[in-house]
């Protein structure tokens, strides 16, 4: 009997130590509330040490970009160089013309001096367009740039405000269940730490211990699931506020970078309107500046009788001009090829044939030995070349009364007439053949009065073929002449004798 109850006293005090065991074990397994809230700290500090690592790759992207930039800011510096130094020889060119006064401007000096300030503003004008084109490209750059991020940031600012959702969800819940957590926390601390045995030892009876004991068990059962629940929602609270973290990095980024891009589209912006603006005063100063030089052009030619063309012709009407004309030497076959010349103008196709003294010539440089185109004027007044700073002359002029006999300086077929108000006024081509080289010897006749042969009229050497005058682009009564060999003009006074 006695060996009995030591049996259950053993079996008791065995069950007790094991129990307290369970129990202390459990109250540790808690810990302190502070704990739970250093852990979030922790994690959040975590979550920082790692974002640096993506800024470093950021920073090596910036570094690329910063690369490119400089490369075009050095161009644009290039340009900026070039817009000073211009300004400064605007500048000497502004006190080189003050020097003179009215009564000395209709001279050679004044004239270009004049021309070459205009050069210089032909010069600025073609920088601004250059640095007008640069911002316009810039623009075309900027605008899908702008676009795809704005795409990019509401795709990420929907997926953070999804997540932000979430994330105070989980929050409320936590709370939840942080309060019952404290509770138990709280009650557990009223009752003490000894309160478990005082329940198990105070028992009446081996039923009621057990039953004490499994009520313990139950409880604290529920105390260890409520405290997984409290680390299991924490832990989802910080991995969703790590990633949130991240969506907020990268929607911070992407906000940077649309606004640095929209600061720079405005800027190129103004800068294509601000240098726009420039151009259209440059472009009034020009044709102020060219109608002046024209005008004492005018006046110096009247002085000295050595006439000539305006300096400043209508650069997009001589275009067309000469546009024409290169197309209609294009369109010339070569003499050997045929028996007939046959050559179009407009839309006419027109046919010569060719016997005799009349024929032109073939891969003959007697093409190139001509006579004076008009019969007792040799003088020239305005070279073949550059003349002053901004004009290149294409041909020779002849100063002559109006009405002086204009001569085909070769025997051949007359190709192109003309009577314009503008540029080369009333004029005449004709093509003479090839030369030795094979190249195609065609020549004009400009500025005359009236024009006494038509289009397909073979003519000789020396034979009238139109009278001087003063139409057209000219500032006095003379005659401009011009070779044109292979497509090429050249200078005349190489082949006239």
């Amino acid at each position: 009997m006695m060996q009995q109850k030591n049996t259950v006293t053993k079996r008791f005090l065995a069950i007790i130590f094991s129990l307290c065991i369970i129990l202390t074990g459990g109250v540790v397994a808690f810990g302190e509330p502070g704990e739970i809230y250093e852990d979030i700290t922790t994690t959040t500090a975590t979550t920082t040490t790692t974002r640096p690592m993506d800024g470093e790759s950021t920073s090596k992207s910036e570094e690329k970009e910063t690369t490119t930039v400089i490369t075009k800011e050095e161009a644009e510096k290039n340009l900026a160089d070039q817009m000073t130094e211009l300004k400064q020889h605007l500048a000497e060119s502004e006190t080189k013309l003050a020097k003179f006064d009215d009564s000395s401007k209709a001279t050679e000096e004044y004239i270009t001096a004049l021309d070459e300030k205009i050069g210089y503003l032909n010069e600025e004008l073609t920088i601004l367009d250059t640095q007008v084109n640069q911002a316009k490209s810039k623009v075309a750059e900027l605008e899908p740039q702008i676009e795809t991020l704005r795409q990019e940031i509401g795709k990420l600012l929907l997926e953070y405000n999804k997540n932000l959702e979430q994330y105070n969800q989980l929050k409320e819940e936590f709370s939840a269940t942080y309060d019952a957590y404290c509770l138990r926390l709280e009650a557990m601390y009223i009752s003490g730490n000894d309160s478990v045995l005082v329940a198990l030892l105070t028992s009446t009876d081996i039923s009621q211990f057990f039953s004490r004991y499994e009520m313990i068990k139950a409880v604290a059962k529920s105390d260890t699931a409520l405290l997984k629940k409290v680390n299991t929602q924490m832990d989802e609270i910080n991995n969703k506020q790590s990633g949130l973290n991240k969506q907020k990095a990268a929607l911070d980024a992407k906000n940077k970078s649309l606004t640095s891009k929209q600061n720079e589209y405005k800027a190129q912006q103004a800068s294509i309107e601000s240098k726009q603006n420039q151009i259209a005063v440059k472009k009034i100063a020009i044709a102020e500046d060219r109608a002046e030089a024209d005008r004492l052009l005018a006046e110096y030619a009247q002085k000295t009788q050595m006439y000539g063309e305006y300096m400043y012709q209508d650069e997009e009407m001589m275009k067309q001009v000469d546009a024409e004309i290169y197309a209609l030497i294009n369109g010339l076959k070569d003499p050997e090829d045929v028996t007939t010349a046959v050559y179009t103008t407009g839309s006419n196709q027109v046919s010569v044939t060719q016997s005799g003294d009349n024929a032109l010539f073939s891969r003959s440089n007697a093409a190139l030995a001509m006579c004076y185109p008009v019969v007792g004027h040799h003088a020239v007044s305005s070279p073949f070349g550059v003349q002053r700073a901004t004009h290149m002359h294409a041909g020779m002029d002849f100063p002559c009364p109006v009405g002086s006999k204009v001569v085909a300086v070769q025997k051949g077929i007359v190709i192109k007439t003309a009577r314009r108000t503008d540029g080369y006024g009333y004029h005449v081509m004709v093509y003479h053949g090839t030369d030795a080289k094979g190249r195609k010897v065609v020549t004009l006749y400009a500025h005359n009065s009236s024009i006494l042969v038509s289009v397909g009229q073979t003519v000789k050497k020396g034979q009238q073929i139109a009278k001087s005058g003063n139409t057209g682009r000219s500032t006095g009564p003379h005659s401009h002449f011009e070779v044109i060999l292979g497509g090429t003009k050249v200078n005349p006074k190489n082949y006239i004798s």
